[in-house]
Order: C-alpha cells, then structure tokens, then sequence
C-alpha cells in the first residue's frame, strides 16, 4: 500500500470523533424538529405529514405559502425517498470500506509491532463480521414492505456512518505491553459481543417471521402487515434488535479501551481534539445509543397507536427502565 492511502487512513482515523459528535447533535436535534423528524425516520414511523412539518395556515403570505410548499416537496416526495429495502447498502459499504482499512492497517502496522498481539484486531473484526450478518440478514432474514421508505438524506447520513466506521476500530499504532489479565477481560467481551450479536439476529429473524412473505401489502394499503411481536425480549421491550446493537457496540468500545490499557503512550496532548480523538469509541457509542433511543420510542409510539390497548405493557428500549 502507497504512503498517501496510509495518511488518507490516518487523516479520516482522527476526523471520525468530530464526525460522530456532528451526527449526534442532528439526532437530538430532530426531536424537536418536525423537519428533521421526517428526514431521519424510515419504514412505518416515517408518518409525518406535509402539513404538520411546515406549519400550513390559510392566513400565510403568498410568498411563504410558496416556501412551505417547496419544503414540503423536499420532506414527502417520492423523488427524494428510497426504498427502506436500500438498508443494504450501508452494510455492503461498510464491509468494503472495513475490509479495505484492514489491509492498509495490517500492513502499516507490521512494521511497528515486532510482536504481534492478536487482541488489537477484535473489535474491527468483530466489526466486519457484524456488517456481513446484517448485510445476510438483509438479504434472507429481514422483510420490508413494498411501500417502505426513507427519505435521500437519512440515507445518505446512512452512509456516511458506515463509511467513517471502520475508521474508529483501527489497532492502536503505539507499541503495546501484553497483560494476561487484559487478554482474558478481552476474551470475556469478545464472547459477550458476539452473545448480542446473536441475540439481534434471533429478533430480527422473529419480526421476519411474523411476515409470510417480502411481497406483504403495507398496513396503510388495506392489510395489516404488522403484528406485535411476543418472543424473546420483547416480552419486555419494544426494540430489543436496538438494544443487542447498543450493547455490541458496547463490548467494541470496551475492546477499544482495553486497547488503551495495554499502550504505554506518552500523552502530552491535553487539547479538546485530542480528547475526542482518544475518546472517539465512546463518542460512537453515544451516537448509536441516541439515535437508537429515538427510533424506539418512535417504534414505541407507533405500536400503541397503532394497536391500542391490545398492545402489551413493556418498555420502549431497556427492559424495567425505559
């Protein structure tokens, strides 16, 4: 690998933490946004309509009455949304992208670490190994119907995530010291990571089966496609699939921090940027956290509205708590 693909890695390894806290502020931001609601919900919960996101009122002024309608073009047009079936897309790039940074990054590193420690690699190889399961599932496990969609720019920030992700699990560059304790912490999360791991493809594949087939008319379009899901924990939450991926990334910024722990660095850099850069495995996880918690109480939401009170007393995310 060229010298300018090994500063391109190492350029995008420190811009990823500033990235993440951009991405989380939006998130926020689109609870109490109408606007951004809508641009950043997909699949059943993307309900809001055009007048409840720009704020029609008859006493508006011509030319504002022209804004609103341009605005609500760009929230609801069919022109600017994408088939929700197009979640695939963010696991094939950032597969490709994992992959790719793998290679530049073993290949750089090789030269550092005359001895190599093999738990350096997991979280970014757990990492590849959960975009190909959610790439399959994708494919075989999960079943969307026909009308739903997201809209371009939840898409695209889609892709934006996976492509900076990669760039947050790469081995640490500085020499490291083997702990036999920290090897034996980083084998328990290992196998904790891929216990969750497990358990999102278990509830994925139970909202699958409750559709017979990829074909299923949308609720909206006369059939009721969806029904309430009972197995597994959702007995006691909404989401339980995004609360497994929480806690995978969880176990992947606890590997990243054991990672630390087995470093000698010398940081005498105590600036903000530094911070972030050091830190940017628990910005990660924040922002999956957050923008997780905000789809499920969506999800939450919709499901009682939608079922009423056939619909069964459990949390929206975390079983007891909320």
């Amino acid at each position: 690998m060229n010298d300018h693909s090994s500063s391109m890695i190492l350029l995008l390894h420190h811009a990823v933490g500033p990235i993440y806290i951009i991405l989380t502020a939006a998130a926020l931001l689109s609870t109490v946004s109408p606007a951004l609601k809508s641009l950043s919900s997909h699949g059943k919960t993307r309900l809001c309509s055009s007048d409840k996101c720009t704020g029609r009122s008859n006493y508006d002024s011509v030319g504002l009455r022209l804004y609103r309608r341009i605005w609500s073009f760009v929230l609801n047009s069919s022109y600017l949304s994408v088939n929700k079936r197009r979640f695939i897309d963010f696991y094939v790039v950032g597969s490709i992208i994992t992959t790719i940074t793998i290679l530049i990054s073993s290949n750089n590193l090789s030269d550092i670490h005359a001895t190599t420690d093999d738990t350096r690699w997991l979280p970014i190889f757990l990492l590849l190994m959960h975009l190909i399961r959610r790439f399959c599932e994708c494919m075989w496990v999960q079943k969307s119907v026909s009308t739903s969609r997201m809209h371009v720019a939840g898409y695209l920030l889609g892709v934006i995530h996976y492509l900076c992700l990669p760039f947050v699990f790469i081995p640490n560059q500085q020499k490291g010291q083997d702990s036999g304790s920290n090897t034996v912490k980083s084998f328990m999360v290992f196998m904790s990571c891929l216990f969750f791991q497990y358990q999102q493809h278990r509830h994925h594949a139970i909202l699958g089966n409750l559709r017979p087939n990829k074909t299923t008319k949308s609720s909206t379009g006369g059939v009721n496609s969806y029904r309430i899901p009972k197995r597994g924990w959702f007995k006691f939450v909404s989401c339980p699939h995004y609360l497994a991926e929480i806690m995978i990334y969880f176990m992947l910024a606890i590997l990243m921090e054991l990672q630390i722990d087995m470093t000698t660095v010398q940081d005498e850099e105590s600036g903000v940027l530094s911070r972030i850069y050091k830190f940017k495995h628990w910005i990660v996880l924040v922002w999956v956290s957050t923008n997780l918690s905000i789809s499920a109480g969506r999800t939450h939401g919709w499901y009682i509205s939608t079922f009423g009170k056939t619909y069964p007393q459990r949390k929206r995310l975390f079983p007891f708590l909320w």
